[in-house]
């Protein structure tokens, strides 16, 4: 027999046996909510009748794996069953052995609850947007603890989602976008002979590639030849034995007629046809580098007085942004991009209300004809 008591604002399993020394013996639930303290008491109920408890003889917060043991098993799940890349196993595993070093890496993680969890993500230390990646870093935890029978219960399920801040993404308009190519055009004339043109215009063409793509900045550093194919109108983003993709995995994406005509005429420039080299290279065709791109970008943005929120990254916003407000389908938008998910390619939806609409009109209005049909 077993009932539930509460001291100090905390709850207890009480459990009592006539027959047995101790005739009671306290438990701790672990919990100051009643309702998870009852069905924690449930639960350990239930284990005691199938033989699989004894209260007076476990240490029930202990049993089973620690939070700890629990974190390593999943950390070695993502990186050798799902092939997650080693950069976000370091960011989950800074993540969730922060969150164990907060409550105590030898509890049982069956015993981890809601208020732990709010306790560690209501740190004033954190940013809105650190609680939010995570709360997602700990959801995909628990979410995977319990697929694994580790838990019976996901404690996510009593904690709400920060949320992040709405920030509409930040992207150039087309007028923006020439006047910054000009920018970059008349700073090489200007001051010819003393700067050559390949220490300077070798940024216009990856800068119009950026927005015409989106691709990101480490893609298009890392982009060889061999990953081309003008033939069909199309090109592959890969992992190479120097960088890996964001997600991990290839696409293939497709070329506008703009981006075609760069780099065909690229190629033709192409001393060598090696499937090996980069299709993009810096100062004097020297290799390009992620870093040095995004300093030589600042530079020309704060050349041509563009708002100091923009950076390189924000040609992949002006890659969407001009997709969504030339009546592309999100979804379509979204494929392009390699989004997540579909909530990030809505960020965008504000930029052509008209454009959808219009789209949901028609949707309606083709629906309904064929109905009256």
């Amino acid at each position: 027999m077993a009932h539930l008591r509460e001291k100090d604002g905390n709850y207890y399993a009480e459990f009592y046996d006539p027959n047995r020394s101790p005739t009671r013996k306290w438990r701790t639930l672990r919990c100051n909510d009643k309702q998870v303290a009852r069905q924690r008491l449930a639960k350990l109920e239930r284990k005691e009748a199938r033989g699989e408890f004894d209260p007076w003889k476990e240490n029930t917060p202990h049993e089973g794996l620690t939070i700890s043991q629990a974190v390593e098993k999943f950390l070695r799940y993502r990186r050798e069953v799902r092939g997650v890349r080693e950069k976000t196993i370091r960011n989950y595993q800074y993540t969730l052995e922060s969150f164990a070093d907060s409550i105590s890496v030898s509890l049982n993680v069956e015993y981890v609850d809601g208020d732990q969890i709010r306790g560690f993500l209501d740190r004033d230390d954190l940013s809105q947007t650190s609680r939010d990646t995570y709360y997602r870093q700990l959801d995909t935890f628990f979410g995977w603890c319990k697929s694994e029978s580790i838990v019976e219960d996901n404690p996510m399920e009593n904690v709400t989602r920060p949320g992040v801040p709405e920030h509409p993404a930040e992207y150039l308009t087309p007028d923006q976008l020439e006047h910054l190519l000009d920018t970059i055009r008349n700073d090489a004339e200007e001051n010819s002979p003393q700067v050559g043109e390949g220490e300077v215009l070798w940024i216009i063409d990856v800068i119009k590639f950026a927005a015409y793509t989106g691709l990101r900045r480490g893609e298009i550093c890392d982009l060889r030849w061999g990953a081309v194919d003008l033939e069909n109108g199309f090109l592959t983003v890969e992992g190479t034995d120097d960088f890996n993709t964001k997600t991990g995995k290839s696409a293939r994406i497709p070329l506008v007629e703009e981006v075609e005509t760069l780099l065909r005429r690229k190629e033709s420039e192409r001393t060598r046809s090696n499937p090996r080299d980069h299709v993009f290279t810096g100062a004097n065709s020297g290799s390009l580098y992620p870093d040095y791109l995004s300093h030589r970008f600042r530079h020309y943005r704060k050349m041509a007085d563009l708002p100091d929120d923009i950076s390189f990254h924000s040609l992949r916003h002006t890659c969407a942004s001009m997709l969504v407000m030339g009546g592309v389908p999100l979804h379509t938008v979204k494929e392009m991009l390699r989004h997540s998910t579909i909530e990030v390619t809505k960020r965008y939806a504000h930029l052509a209300p008209e454009i959808f609409k219009d789209q949901i009109q028609k949707g309606i209005s083709t629906s309904l004809g064929e109905i009256d049909d």
